[in-house]
């Protein structure tokens, strides 16, 4: 997440799209967006690992009431800061942050647990799902809807887990072809796959606020690393 937030939020908006025309020849511009392309593939890792975790969280924790309020709560605290760092403007419509997508597949966990896990309530519920995610343009879309659903319903079962999961990268992912399945973003995104294989089922260390607070934190440094240093330092480096 990381990787690919840097390459979005200070490679490509901060230096490739406002950087000087003449700062860079054709080869080194080529190698920017080479080194781009790079952190958008190893982003692909991060969001089936989040949707994974999403339901271990779920299964294990000892509380979804407050599981339900501390996403809440990160999501609208994250919402101004994701807008700032993707949209230049601490208020915008274009897209909501990952925290309100993983917060509506908990949701959904909770109503297929309310409804016994019953196929004939499943299907509609994650068809309304993903469509209320469309609709408000949320971080992941579908895509999320669909893996968070099926890393719950499969649990138990690691190759049918597996298959419908690499299906539904292929298939949200718009790559209708041979050439999407070796497609190097869908590739990045398996690779999550195998992580997850690795999985002990144990818990890790106790240092869950650290990583909600990374999320709009990480967020606000590289927004400010693009906007008050790097093309302040480039331009007069240039100049």
């Amino acid at each position: 997440m990381l990787a690919d937030h840097v390459g979005t939020i200070v490679l490509e908006d901060g230096i490739a799209r406002n950087a000087p025309y003449q700062l860079f020849s054709d080869a080194q511009f080529a190698v920017l967006l080479g080194v781009i392309r790079v952190c958008h593939m190893i982003g692909r890792i991060a969001f089936p690992l989040f949707c994974f975790f999403l339901v271990e969280g779920f299964l294990h924790t000892h509380s979804v009431k407050r599981y339900l309020l501390n996403l809440a709560v990160f999501a609208i605290v994250s919402e101004p800061i994701y807008d700032l760092a993707f949209a230049g403007s601490p208020v915008s419509f274009l897209q909501q942050n990952v925290l309100f997508t993983l917060l509506l597949g908990l949701l959904m966990l909770l109503l297929f647990r309310q409804c016994g896990n019953r196929l004939l309530c499943v299907f509609p519920i994650a068809g309304l799902t993903g469509l209320v995610s469309f609709v408000l343009r949320l971080d992941g879309w579908y895509y999320g809807v669909a893996l968070i659903a099926v890393f719950y319903l499969l649990h138990d079962s690691e190759w049918k887990r597996c298959l419908c999961a690499l299906a539904i990268m292929f298939l949200c992912g718009m790559n209708y072809s041979l050439e999407g399945i070796i497609d190097p973003y869908f590739f990045a995104a398996a690779g999550s796959l195998a992580l997850i294989a690795l999985y002990n089922g144990k818990r890790g260390g106790r240092g869950k606020y650290f990583f909600y607070l990374f999320y709009p934190g990480h967020l606000l440094a590289l927004h400010a690393l693009a906007a008050c240093w790097i093309i302040p330092w480039m331009w007069s480096f240039y100049s």
